[in-house]
């Protein structure tokens, strides 16, 4: 259904005194971008850039990441959600672009222990945003037209659903492309180091940021995931350990 590995950390909550979230993914390779249609492309604060083809410290966390630039990371989707008996929540979850017509996001930012929405009305994506307090003139609004959660999601298993756009979003704005996923073999290396981005918290315990932020975070064995979540949490290898990142659920893991 699923690349195994893909682009979404899997976590913004953490049982309490672990230092790592696991992510189903890292994504994005680089060389040599020609066209606005690429995935992979941004304002040039890093290179994160791949040719289209076919269709298709461990105590690191997004607090005390530092602000990013403007239009660095373009794939970033800002997910807001109209709640059926809370009215607008406004921004609920990240995702990232990684088609014109197509967001990849955690499953649990749709259904959890609050709810479950997979109703796709309630959802809109703003793409192009960066400053979610501040009227830019850069975003685009697009309502969702379809939700789909993997079909085996169960908690930390398979955290991973997709979000169809109304319509296509304009990739030729420099504040919106998408992102490149790895390849489809079981062969892709491991990175030590990937960047996750989101709308996190600024300080422990406080509100999440306005705009966006960037930290690098470490990649574990998943035997440093297993041993710090224990026996109540099963961990496969089709996860990816990372370090820990709050308040930035559906956000990527991002390697060149």
């Amino acid at each position: 259904f699923f690349a195994q590995r893909s682009s979404v950390c899997a976590r913004t909550w953490i049982m309490l005194h672990a230092v790592l979230c696991l992510s189903l993914a890292a994504a994005a390779f680089a060389p040599n971008p020609s066209t606005a249609d690429e995935c992979g492309l941004n304002n040039g604060a890093i290179s994160y850039r791949q040719p289209r083809s076919g269709s298709g410290g461990s105590k690191s966390r997004l607090v005390n990441g530092k602000e990013t630039q403007k239009g660095a990371w373009p794939w970033q989707v800002s997910l807001q959600l109209l709640h059926p008996a809370f009215g607008f929540v406004g921004h609920w979850c990240a995702g990232v672009l990684i088609r014109p017509t197509w967001v990849l996001t955690a499953a649990h930012c749709i259904r959890n222990e609050k709810f479950s929405l997979p109703l796709a009305a309630l959802w809109t994506a703003v793409l192009g945003d960066w400053n979610r307090d501040v009227e830019e003139h850069t975003e685009e609004r697009i309502p969702i037209d379809e939700v789909v959660i993997h079909d085996k999601f169960n908690n930390y298993q398979n955290d991973i659903a997709l979000m169809k756009l109304s319509r296509p979003t304009n990739v030729t704005n420099t504040n919106v492309r998408c992102l490149c996923l790895p390849p489809s073999t079981n062969n892709t290396p491991i990175p030590k180091v990937c960047v996750t981005t989101g709308w996190g918290k600024v300080k422990p315990n406080g509100p999440l940021s306005g705009k966006l932020r960037q930290i690098k975070v470490p990649v574990h064995n998943t035997s440093v995931c297993r041993d710090k979540y224990g026996p109540t949490v099963t961990i496969t290898d089709g996860h990816l350990c990372a370090g820990r990142m709050d308040g930035k659920g559906g956000g990527p893991c991002v390697v060149s």
